[in-house]
């Protein structure tokens, strides 16, 4: 028998709600009513539903391949269609149910086509390289392990070609409670290849000293095979036993990337861990490039910490953080630094001793600082320079006046095209902060949270009215930022934007894209945050993403950057 399907029909899509539906054509002039998050997940799963609910795994008959592959293609001109109406000529007014439609069309589309693609004939080693495809993106680590388990329950084929491929095995997260059975399941199928370890000792997932002294103990055995190794926990002494393993034990060499995260509230006086010990018992690691280390310390001085392309280090108080001059001397050891993140940590200064010189790191394309006072964060860049920097974040600068650090940075980092500033206090229209924008004309990209309305001020005005208002200045006028395409925002801040959107389209530079992330924290009711999203959809495309993930223009600009 034909498979009903009853998703479209006349080349018009039926946007659902609730049990009626309305019809929506490239042309429509008719808006109709928007679907709720709620609504639209629960047509997604229906359309899912229907498409699996009922179906027996069995070869189709021809007549059934023939009525699949022509919807199929109908499918596919319903989606160029709407595509077309998006980008094209449809009004602002229709563009949210477009996009409403698009979503229900390609959830249709993916449902049904796979239904005569035949993948299980396939060769392996192409069958493999799709399933890496799959697994090795994943957006979280929790996603990847449901999505490796899901290939092995498919069927026998897929078991077996899965179970065949180490390189799916060998990203583990020991995340299940002791004894770990998933998580050595996944290391005995990872065979010789090598291993990327994650390991939480969370309040949802607590491990005993004893059941952390074991498991260390197994996972030593194969250290040559370890690539990254990652730990997150709370107790002081799980972290001096693994950084105890790590010294007794012999060099590991495949080593690539080590962090350490110490949660909650660092309380240094809370446990006798006071005696620092060298990393690797001051062996050097040839492969090592990426230390993390957040509310742990080490023995800087004996620690061999050399060409690394990432140094991010958060949470020490300055006694236990690395002495000026062997901060400047791993910075020197370091030439090819890519990224490097200082959060409420950083070098002991003495405020009074001027630099020798300053170090040009040519390589650096990320720099991240947070919890800097103004003086203290004036000290430290006044010891390096990235001439090709291309993404700077500044986060929680607050409780005094940071101008005298934005004097510093004009002309620092003429690449910047991407910047992020989450709870900064700005000086109002401050000439050194005025200056030191102007100083990045390749700026393209703002991450924003947490800021006040003036700031959005400083990319509508003229800056010379700013730093010489009592003087009459020529046309055209000069525009903050002209490259600015794309914004990043919490939504603590998205009142100003539909105001700001305006302006910067009247100024004839346009925003191409308003990204807003997905988060209840802020103060905003949802009929108030609904038309503020709808009066700034009038002058830019508006897009929603999680928390933590990078956009296709974040992506774009560090790739460049690296190259």
């Amino acid at each position: 028998m034909v498979p009903s399907l009853t998703y479209r029909r006349n080349d018009s899509i039926c946007v659902y709600k609730g049990r009626s539906s309305a019809r929506l054509t490239a042309t429509s002039a008719q808006r109709p009513a928007s679907l709720t998050r709620g609504q639209l997940a629960q047509c997604i799963r229906q359309i899912y539903s229907n498409a699996m609910g009922d179906h027996i795994p069995r070869v189709p008959s021809p007549e059934e391949v023939v009525f699949i592959r022509k919807e199929t293609e109908s499918q596919i001109k319903g989606i160029k269609s709407l595509e077309d109406a998006k980008e094209l000529g449809e009004p602002r007014s229709l563009i949210l149910t477009i996009e409403e439609s698009l979503v229900l069309a390609r959830a249709h589309y993916s449902a049904y086509f796979p239904r005569i693609f035949r993948i299980n004939d396939l060769p392996t080693e192409i069958l493999t390289n799709i399933f890496r495809l799959i697994v090795w993106p994943v957006p979280n680590p929790s996603t990847g392990i449901l999505w490796r388990l899901w290939l092995t329950w498919t069927c026998r084929r897929w078991r077996q070609v899965a179970l065949g491929d180490c390189t799916l095995w060998n990203a583990i997260w020991f995340r299940d409670r002791p004894p770990f059975k998933r998580s050595w399941a996944f290391l005995e199928r990872a065979g010789t290849s090598t291993l990327d370890l994650r390991i939480s000792s969370e309040d949802t997932t607590p491990i005993s000293l004893a059941e952390m002294d074991h498991l260390l103990n197994r996972l030593l055995t194969c250290l040559s095979q370890i690539r990254i190794l990652i730990y997150i926990g709370s107790s002081w002494e799980h972290i001096a036993l693994l950084l105890d393993k790590l010294r007794a034990a012999d060099v590991p060499l495949a080593i690539e990337r080590l962090e350490i995260h110490r949660l909650g509230r660092i309380d240094y006086g809370t446990y006798g861990y006071i005696q620092p010990t060298a990393l690797f018992n001051g062996k050097g690691t040839p492969r090592l490039h990426y230390l993390s280390l957040s509310g742990v310390h080490i023995d800087w001085n004996t620690s061999i910490l050399q060409n690394l392309s990432t140094i991010d280090i958060r949470k020490l108080p300055l006694e236990l953080s690395p002495t000026i001059t062997r901060f400047r001397e791993i910075l020197i050891s370091c030439p090819a630094l890519r990224k490097l993140c200082l959060d409420g940590a950083g070098p002991q200064i003495d405020l009074y001793d001027l630099p020798p010189f300053q170090i040009v790191m040519t390589k650096l394309k990320i720099l991240c600082i947070s919890d800097f006072s103004a003086q203290y964060a004036r000290h430290v860049f006044s010891h390096f320079t990235a001439p090709n920097l291309v993404d700077l974040t500044f986060i929680n600068m607050t409780g005094e006046d940071y101008s005298p650090l934005y004097e510093i940075l004009v002309n620092r980092f003429p690449e910047i095209r991407l910047l992020t500033m989450y709870a900064v206090d700005l000086p109002v229209r401050s000439k050194a902060l005025v200056q030191w924008l102007i100083s990045m004309p390749q700026l393209t990209y703002l991450r924003i949270a947490n800021l006040p309305s003036t700031f959005f001020e400083l990319f509508v005005l003229d800056p010379r009215t700013l730093l010489m208002p009592h003087e009459k200045h020529p046309l055209p006028e000069v525009i903050l930022a002209p490259k600015l395409a794309v914004i990043e925002s919490h939504p603590s801040v998205i009142r100003s934007l539909p105001w700001f959107a305006v302006q910067r389209r009247m100024l004839g530079v346009p925003l191409n894209k308003v990204y807003i992330t997905q988060t209840k924290d802020h103060d905003m009711t949802n009929q108030e945050f609904q038309k503020t999203c709808v009066e700034l959809m009038k002058s830019t495309s508006l897009h929603f993403m999680f928390n933590g993930t990078r956009t296709p223009e974040e992506d774009a600009i560090l790739s460049e950057g690296y190259r």
